[in-house]
């Protein structure tokens, strides 16, 4: 079993001003060590600006100042880092790097974080649709085709569809780090100006000590990696949204098949007292939306110009802290429904029995059809829907009056038996049982890759 710990209700905290600074000072840490265990900065130096690597050390009214002097963040940063640093080691800080080189990289150390805690959010989601999976996989429900009654299935293979799709999301999340979460630290330019050759082993122990990838070329104006994790924040939010628009259909009154439990303090309208609106699953949508929005803002943000753009790179930072923030809320808001869903095994028999025989008219065509023929046997199944519709009449007394029909099988009691549609639901139960094991184990293997991922943060 996944041993639950304790996750924020947000991660609003790791995108603030004084997060982010944190990030600079700890990019600007590991940078020194990175230079003093290749010889490019004294060991002696490296050891003191890895002193001062605490935001809470600094003084913030004052650090806030000069950044609205100099206009220039991490130059406020270095500046303030240096002063603290006894000796010449001081000197030694920031060296050879330039101002989007620290921002994007404590920007990769901001999003792990972020991501780190949305995916195991989203794994104890998978263990939660697992246990409901195993729970339903043979309640009889009826499947909806166009918005329309289809053939019956199991619940459970309805939640199996659910699992399938989180699990391609987590796949992706995983997939698309190695792109994502990338060391680009060459310089001004990207060219190793300052460096020279030395710099391609910086580049690897920085990315080492941080737990990055590295870029092949340190090109600031190379976004994509970043603009398709957005792209896959986006999927996870409609799987939500698919989930979530059909427990809100399945949750009204003439459905009544799944209902939100909510305290006795919950008010539903301030005007009508008998109101049990929705609530979890109104919240997921409307954040699901909001994360799915951001796509293509994103991807227009990954087009700066020639080695490098501010002015683009500036709106990719802001969305991804949006997005960092936003898919949290999300796969929180979808353990929160989960947690609070229930299902009514009687209200989806109810709906599945309403007018149950014509649900079976897919198993007795392809019982005619041995004689018939597919197609006569169809056309011959049809017409007695038409003909059951038309004058009020059973859906078996219309087919028992088909010539085909009554010859074929022994008697109408023989045709009455294979019109109950709680014995016609398919593989349902065998895929809702072998999805619901597979979402367990990949909720496993998701806290194990959390955990890997919360190993690497300096």
């Amino acid at each position: 079993m996944t041993k639950l710990t304790t996750l924020p209700n947000d991660t609003k905290d790791l995108f603030s001003k004084q997060a982010t600074w944190q990030s600079w000072l700890m990019v600007e840490g590991a940078l020194a060590q990175a230079q003093g265990e290749t010889g490019m900065i004294p060991l002696a130096a490296s050891t003191e600006i890895r002193r001062h690597m605490r935001i809470e050390d600094y003084d913030l009214d004052a650090l806030e100042a000069e950044i609205t002097q100099s206009m220039s963040p991490v130059m406020a940063i270095v500046r303030a880092m240096a002063a603290r640093c006894d000796g010449d080691a001081g000197g030694y800080v920031h060296w050879g790097a330039t101002t989007q080189n620290i921002i994007i990289t404590g920007k990769m150390l901001q999003l792990r974080k972020a991501h780190t805690l949305t995916l195991e959010r989203l794994g104890r989601c998978l263990t939660l649709l697992s246990d409901m999976a195993r729970k339903t996989a043979d309640w009889p429900t009826i499947s909806r085709t166009n918005r329309r009654q289809a053939l019956p299935i199991t619940f459970g293979y309805k939640v199996a569809g659910w699992i399938d799709e989180f699990q391609r999301c987590v796949e992706r999340l995983i997939e698309v780090e190695k792109r994502t979460f990338v060391l680009t630290f060459g310089g001004a330019s990207g060219a190793m100006h300052s460096y020279g050759p030395n710099g391609f082993a910086l580049s690897a122990k920085l990315a080492d000590i941080l737990g990055l990838e590295v870029s092949a070329v340190h090109s600031r104006a190379t976004n994509d990696g970043l603009g398709e994790y957005v792209a896959v924040l986006g999927l996870l939010a409609v799987a939500c949204e698919r989930m979530g628009n059909e427990l809100y259909t399945l949750m009204a009154n003439e459905f009544g098949e799944v209902f939100e439990r909510q305290s006795e303090n919950v008010v539903g309208s301030s005007t009508m007292p008998h109101k049990t609106n929705p609530k979890y699953v109104v919240a997921l949508l409307a954040e699901s939306a909001h994360l799915r929005n951001m796509v293509a803002p994103a991807l227009e943000a990954c087009r700066p110009s020639h080695e490098g753009d501010a002015a683009f790179n500036f709106r990719l930072y802001d969305l991804l802290d949006a997005a960092g923030i936003s898919a949290y809320g999300v796969v929180t808001r979808l353990e929160t429904l989960l947690t609070h869903l229930e299902c009514d095994k009687a209200a989806m028999y109810r709906n599945l029995m309403i007018n149950p025989a014509p649900l079976m008219s897919e198993k007795i065509m392809l019982e005619l059809a041995k004689s018939t023929g597919r197609q006569n046997a169809h056309d011959i199944v049809h017409h007695a829907i038409v003909v059951s519709e038309r004058d009020a009449t059973s859906f078996a007394d219309a087919l028992w009056q088909e010539k085909e029909v009554s010859s074929h099988f022994k008697d109408k009691t023989t045709l009455a038996g294979l019109l109950d549609p709680a014995t016609y639901t398919g593989c349902s139960a065998e895929i809702a049982s072998k999805l619901a094991n597979a979402g367990a184990e990949s909720a496993e293997m998701v806290a194990k890759h959390a955990r890997k991922l919360s190993g690497q943060d300096i």
